[in-house]
């Protein structure tokens, strides 16, 4: 970038979803003069979220590290069914590093991701083997067989997907006291696939798993009386619950214990606590988790500032797929804050997020095509973008009627058409 601010019309934007429930806040980091914006989060549908999460790889999947997510948070595989549930946070001005929410919005808890990495020998004669082999001893009343096969009907893994035989298996191996079982028998249950939805019965299987240590479930559990679903809402006891998975190393857990640490949700505020676990979860692989320790370091309230070690968190974020921390990593690369300052990089990490629909590196990668800051000057592409992001920011239709105007009409028309049928596409993760 250059030395000199740019128009306030042009100026690259710092915005952000994470921690606290304030609205906004402007940051002036280097010499590009940065705009207080609403935060621009991920909706509820979003593929990734601020809010604590459960995850459980499929199993008999090669588990890589813990990654987060939707709803994608905790030990979700990277294209693995994850159980999820998600909902962003704000991070605002109060000088704290502050979490809006193991609970407060609006994805239902454990909502999954069905997408799992296809198993590589499926198909073959040593799968059918095993998956005859799973059939014989499930039948004679294994409890982690049944969970097996059961998970195979789960995900289609090497048959057809059919939820109603995952219920029955999972009821049969759960009523042994398999934990797993329990556990994901109570996310079936939260989420009514395969079975009517009932957050009784999700926190009575949830409570069977947690009972006997599994971590997920515990996590689970605690969300369960985080938002009052089928148990009284009891903070207190959500955070006992997470700090129980927590201290199992569950970067779900981790993550839910830090956002109460941060929000002082059934529990003390205390910051400190909270970056502690955002930490231990995004060294898990936890993108939120990441992202908000990234923001700590970047706000200096908690911790003295440090550009350079959230630029880490936020790239670990970003490379994750993580649209927000896409966004203000191309910020840090456009400004040099923790960074080298590389115009270039920060376009393609504003174009990372931008296809994903993250409206402010939309408008920051319009900025950049009108400046040429990093990119060949393009009229039309700016315009583009400044077109697709007006619709979610009416404060930009002043920026998107000058671009327009330095166009031909039939540029303006195609480009228009083009803007209208644009899609986001979210990066898997």
């Amino acid at each position: 970038m250059s030395s000199s601010s740019p128009s306030s019309s042009h100026a690259l934007r710092w915005s952000h979803a994470c921690l606290t429930a304030v609205a906004s806040l402007a940051l002036a980091l280097g010499s590009v003069a940065v705009h207080a914006a609403p935060a621009k989060g991920k909706t509820a549908a979003a593929s990734k979220s601020s809010k604590p999460a459960p995850a459980r790889s499929p199993a008999g999947a090669a588990k890589p590290a813990a990654k987060a997510a939707p709803a994608k948070a905790g030990k979700a595989a990277k294209g693995g069914a994850a159980r999820k549930g998600a909902a962003p946070a704000r991070h605002g001005r109060t000088g704290r590093a502050a979490a809006a929410g193991a609970a407060a919005a609006a994805v239902p808890m454990g909502l999954e991701h069905w997408s799992p990495a296809p198993n590589a020998a499926a198909g073959s004669a040593d799968d059918a083997k095993e998956l005859a082999a799973l059939r014989e001893s499930a039948q004679a009343g294994d409890a982690k067989a049944q969970y097996l096969l059961g998970s195979r009907y789960r995900f289609g893994n090497g048959v057809k997907q059919d939820l109603s035989q995952t219920v029955q298996l999972y009821r049969r191996a759960a009523e042994q006291g398999y934990a797993p079982a329990q556990s994901d028998l109570g996310v079936l249950y939260a989420n009514g696939r395969g079975v009517a939805q009932d957050d009784a019965q999700a926190a009575l299987w949830y409570r069977k798993a947690a009972d006997q240590g599994d971590a997920i479930a515990q996590n689970n559990l605690g969300l369960m009386y985080a938002e009052g679903r089928g148990v009284p809402k009891d903070e207190a006891q959500a955070v006992q619950w997470f700090q129980r998975s927590a201290e199992k190393g569950e970067a779900a857990g981790q993550y839910s214990l830090g956002v109460m640490y941060a929000s002082g949700r059934g529990v003390k505020e205390d910051a400190k606590a909270a970056l502690k676990w955002f930490e231990k979860a995004g060294e898990q692989g936890h993108v939120d988790a990441q992202y908000n320790a990234g923001m700590t370091y970047a706000e200096g309230a908690v911790v003295k500032q440090d550009m350079q070690r959230a630029a880490q968190w936020f790239e670990k974020a970003a490379n994750q797929g993580l649209a927000s921390a896409q966004s203000t990593l191309g910020f840090l690369y456009a400004n040099g804050q923790g960074v080298a300052a590389d115009p270039a990089r920060a376009v393609q990490w504003f174009e990372r997020s931008a296809k994903q629909g993250y409206t402010l590196a939309q408008s920051n990668l319009a900025s950049l095509y009108t400046s040429g800051q990093g990119v060949a000057k393009n009229p039309q592409k700016a315009y583009f973008w400044l077109l697709v992001a007006r619709d979610k920011d009416a404060s930009l239709e002043a920026r998107t009627q000058a671009a327009g105007e330095a166009l031909t009409p039939a540029e303006r028309l195609r480009i228009q058409r083009e803007a209208r049928s644009w899609k986001p596409v979210r990066e898997p993760g």
